[in-house]
């Protein structure tokens, strides 16, 4: 199966999201036979090298909304709203990217940047005939009508169908997209009937606990690279707040592991 990920170059702390990619890289790697397609908007870098070396697939790409996010960003004197947009709407290019590219695979996997593949996952990935998405829950375990868009399975026909509409609404939107939701508003609003309920295990946030059946462990919340403010208690509220209890700090040191083999490789 395919497996898309995605990054703009304008987004903060670069460097700390090259390394969760190569982190998302090595992991997968190791424990899948996905085949990765990394979605990139920005120059050519060392991250892309290094991807390029260990058989990953770089497309360059920029969502087609990035103008309109340049213009909120400016009108709002947020450059924020362009840093995070130009990437988190990236993922929304998937169904056409795949007609470009002649591929005609049925379903594919999105997650972002920031996983770590603990095992394999085709054998959970749910069947999505007759639906447009799969999405586990956002934060609370038990509201599954709350999606979170950072793992996502695509029926790519189906998204195919609607891809007009739902880009129109998406341009109709995309005001109230930047302040609250981004890209996951487009999928939760939009598709509000039309998504299945993915297993809590491909989507497990470290704030949940720790749980060894879980497959993608997502750092929804703090990332690796905010420990030194977690320790610290400098980190935003929030943040704090999820770091709480033994998962985040358990996966964190998988993730550490896992980055130092990715440091071990070198790009040709």
């Amino acid at each position: 199966m395919k497996w898309f990920f995605a990054l703009n170059a304008l987004t903060e702390h670069l460097a700390a999201y090259s390394d969760m990619v190569k982190v998302a890289v090595v992991s997968a790697r190791r424990h899948t036979t996905l085949e990765p397609i990394f979605l990139y908007d920005g120059p050519r870098n060392a991250l892309v090298e290094w991807l390029e070396a260990n058989g990953v697939r770089v497309i360059e790409r920029r969502t087609r909304i990035h103008d309109e996010l340049a213009q909120l960003a400016a009108e709002k004197a947020d450059p924020f709203i362009l840093q995070c947009g130009a990437g988190a709407f990236l993922r929304l290019e998937i169904p056409s990217l795949c007609v470009e590219q002649g591929w005609t695979d049925e379903e594919v996997l999105y997650t972002d940047c920031d996983i770590m593949f603990t095992a394999d996952v085709a054998d959970q990935l749910p069947g999505l005939r007759g639906y447009f998405i799969g999405a586990a829950p956002e934060g609370e375990q038990h509201n599954p009508d709350f999606i979170n868009s950072g793992v996502m399975l695509m029926r790519v026909p189906s998204l195919l169908q609607m891809e007009k509409p739902f880009w129109q609404f998406v341009h109709e939107k995309l005001a109230r997209m930047v302040t609250f939701g981004w890209d996951q508003a487009a999928y939760q609003w939009f598709y509000r009937h039309g998504w299945k309920h993915l297993p809590l295990e491909l989507n497990w946030k470290p704030y949940w606990g720790i749980n060894d059946a879980a497959r993608i462990i997502h750092f929804h919340g703090p990332k690796p690279f905010h420990r030194l403010a977690v320790e610290h208690r400098v980190a935003l509220p929030q943040q704090l707040e999820l770091a709480r209890g033994e998962g985040f700090a358990h996966y964190c040191r998988q993730w550490d592991a896992c980055l130092a083999e990715a440091n071990q490789v070198r790009a040709s």
